[in-house]
Formats: structure tokens, sequence, C-alpha cells
């Protein structure tokens, strides 16, 4: 059986209020867990979620401003503590490694997660797993900042009926038979390989 979970642990941005924590997602998707910027009081916050640290197999940081990665430290030393088996990757963008290096090694613990850092500099796929590839792109912000997607190959055609684009090849009667993805790009029909 899939599993498909949104946890999410924080919505509050720059600061936290009473009921908001800041940023803070975690994905289930097919045996991974991916976390992605995980503000500060992220460990708290996944104890009160339900979910243990070793659920988390990713760190994707979309960029290193303090709500998206100040709860780096207290994750990674949780992990350490619960003595996480499976090796965790971390996705960042590539201009800030000395601050991951900063927020990896915040303070004094026993180090034993097998954290294996993987810093970006272009678009492009970063990871990918039997049902699922893991993608980043360059975002538009005031530092370097990459947004991530989750992509599933598709089954049996190549987009959704339901996809409104007049003369798409899913909406034919034949359907497409092209085993990859369709993206819009403004082609004769709106989509295109």
């Amino acid at each position: 059986m899939t599993v498909r979970e949104l946890v999410v642990l924080g919505t509050a941005s720059q600061a936290p209020t009473r009921t908001r924590n800041h940023n803070g997602y975690l994905l289930r998707w097919d045996g991974e867990g991916l976390l992605f910027d995980p503000g500060e009081g992220t460990q708290r916050q996944l104890l009160l979620a339900g979910v243990p640290s070793s659920a988390v197999t990713r760190i994707c940081l979309t960029h290193f401003h303090g709500d998206h990665c100040l709860g780096v430290p207290g994750v990674v030393q949780r992990m350490s503590l619960d003595r996480v088996a499976h090796p965790v990757a971390a996705h960042f963008p590539a201009s800030g490694r000395e601050y991951f290096g900063r927020l990896r090694a915040a303070s004094v613990f026993h180090d034993v997660l097998d954290l294996r850092e993987e810093p970006l500099s272009t678009d492009g796929p970063v990871a990918s797993g039997p049902s699922w590839t893991l993608e980043a792109r360059r975002l538009d912000h005031l530092v370097e900042s990459f947004g991530y997607r989750l992509v599933e190959p598709t089954a049996g055609g190549c987009c959704p009926r339901s996809w409104p684009a007049p003369g798409c090849p899913a909406r034919t009667s034949a359907g497409c038979s092209a085993p990859d993805r369709w993206t819009s790009a403004g082609g004769p029909c709106g989509w295109t390989r």
C-alpha cells in the first residue's frame, strides 16, 4: 500500500505565534520522509505530531532565512540521539554550504547520524526512487533559493483526461501512449513532451 501524507508542522513564517510554529512540512511518500524547510521548533512539532525522527529520510531547504532552516540543529541532534540507522540526504542551495555546516554543528553532541550533504547548484533532478523523482528549480527570492517538486511517472498515458487543454493527446479517444510526462510549454495544443 502506498503512503501519501503531508504533515504540516508550522506555517507562521518569520515569527511564530501562540498557535503557529515556524515553517516545517514532512511529506511521507512511499517509504520516504521528506522534511521541507524545518524552522525553529521543528523537533518539538514532530514530537507533537507523533512523527518519529526516523521517519525523516531527506531534509530539503529552499534557502537560508532562519524561519526555513533554524530547526536543522534540533532535528539532526534528535536523529543522532535516536540513532537513526538509515542515511539522511540534505539538499540545500550550494551558496549556503557554510551556513549548513554551522547549523549541523551548532552545539556539542555525539553525532552518529549518516547525514549526506547534497548541495544544489543547478535546476533538475535531485533524487529518485522507484515511483518518484525529486526535482529542484531556482526561485526568485532575495537570497539563492530552490523550490522542490515530487514527480511521479504517469500510468497508462501522458496526462489525465481532466486537463482542460483542447487537443491534448490524452483527450483523444486513443489517448497518449507516451511513457513520459507532459508539461505545459505552449505547443499547438498547450502540451508538449
